[in-house]
């Protein structure tokens, strides 16, 4: 029998891609394995959204080359740069993203000698279904659109993705059912632009429509959704999450908090707007978890931006932030802007963005004890002995007791904090 490994870098999709490709492959009769297994093939789902997730590729690509094993690429980095690739010693297959369906195909073709596959222009579905088993999660992750209608000027991801499409609404509803049958009860909604799903369908449909339905067929599963666009969040999520249906938790991204430097990376809304979003939102529900993402070291700001960044940021409680350093990417057009930020300035602006985090963590966290707060259960935790859980407001949770399961939900209470998480008795 062959044996595959799948390894990958990047966003949920890419997760849920290679977890529909793991699937198809044992449909295939081809056992899945870990790297450290001595695999004959490995399939490396790459991401390209910066520098640094090029480099973790190459790097991936090459520690599965030196294993022994025939390396096939695929993913962002795959579809953007194929010459680039080609380069690396031992890689034998570069496919794009539309092809990954078609990765058994390929696999047969290994016999031959190193190919470069060439890759189109066209950004077509992949043929792959949504995964019903995650081999290393207890939350579903079931994508319902690829591709990205923005045109933010630091981002590659329209290029590697194309336009939006969504996914059918009938496949996506046989996906939760299979995710439902086996076990989850909790799934992820996520896309690369999730916020205008289904206005390229007919008839058009709405991502809160599409929510309100599977909340109404699958009531015993609560659904998360993947980061949303401010101007793209509807405040008709707001009763599902009071119900429980849709977790208390948004991932919104912010990116900056001065509207010159907003509008130079393109993004359509202003600091303002923003702002007034998330404070309605926590009027509504002071306990949500709300993160967002920062890019610091964008052409162009100024010690003065970021520090208006930076007060900016200390208004909103956000539970916590992702931070990037600015990574100049080729084909977008803030490659060619001017005023490209020293790399130790961005080190700098990163660092004190990282202690802010912490401490935004810190507060989110002190105010869940003695809560009673919605777990799914992960599994044991082989340091402390706990049973470890991710809350519906996206916090870890360890858990006394031992009579529970992996994939359970459960309601627990907050009793204390760790380093590591936060201390809760389950509540039978």
């Amino acid at each position: 029998m062959i044996k595959v490994t799948v390894q990958t870098l990047g966003c949920k999709v890419n997760q849920s891609e290679s977890a529909s490709i793991e699937e198809v492959l044992r449909e295939q009769d081809i056992e899945i394995v870990k790297l450290s297994e001595n695999p004959d093939i490995c399939i490396v789902n790459t991401c390209s959204v910066t520098a640094k997730s090029d480099y973790q590729s190459r790097q991936l690509i090459r520690k599965a080359a030196r294993n022994g094993a025939k390396v096939i690429a695929t993913g962002c980095y795959a579809q953007l740069r194929p010459d680039e690739l080609s380069k690396i010693e031992g890689l034998d297959l570069i496919i794009g993203n539309s092809e990954k369906s078609n990765i058994p195909q390929y696999i047969k073709k290994l016999t031959m000698d190193k190919w470069a596959l060439e890759l189109t222009s066209n950004h077509s579905h992949s043929k792959l279904s949504s995964p019903s088993y995650y081999s290393s999660r207890s939350r579903g992750v079931l994508k319902i659109q690829d591709g990205c209608n923005a045109s933010c000027s630091y981002c590659t991801v329209p290029l590697a993705r194309g336009k939006s499409r969504s996914v059918e609404i009938g496949a996506i509803f046989n996906a939760a059912e299979k995710l439902q049958n086996n076990g989850y009860r909790e799934i992820v909604l996520t896309g690369i632009h999730i916020g205008i799903f289904g206005l390229d369908i007919q008839p058009q449909s709405s991502l809160l429509g599409l929510v309100e339905m599977l909340t109404r067929s699958f009531p015993d599963i609560r659904f998360r959704l993947s980061s949303i666009e401010p101007l793209e969040f509807n405040m008709g999520f707001l009763p599902l999450i009071r119900n429980g249906l849709v977790c208390n938790h948004l991932h919104i991204p912010l990116q900056s908090g001065t509207d010159r430097i907003l509008s130079s990376m393109n993004r359509e809304y202003t600091s303002a707007t923003y702002k007034n979003l998330i404070e309605s939102i926590i009027n509504e529900f002071p306990d949500i978890a709300i993160g967002t993402d920062i890019i610091t070291g964008f052409p162009g700001e100024t010690d003065r931006d970021f520090q208006e960044t930076v007060s900016y940021v200390e208004q909103i409680p956000f539970s916590y932030l992702h931070i990037f350093p600015y990574s100049r990417r080729p084909n977008t057009k803030a490659f060619c802007f001017e005023g490209h930020i020293p790399e130790h300035v961005k080190k700098e602006r990163v660092q004190v963005l990282l202690e802010m985090n912490t401490n935004m963590k810190s507060v989110f966290k002190n105010k869940q004890l003695n809560k009673i707060l919605d777990v799914i259960v992960e599994g044991k935790d082989e340091t402390s002995g706990y049973y470890k859980g991710i809350s519906g407001n996206y916090l870890k949770i360890f858990i006394k007791s031992n009579d529970i399961v992996r994939g359970q939900r459960i309601k627990v209470r907050v009793i204390s904090l760790t380093d590591s998480g936060l201390l809760a008795e389950y509540l039978k």
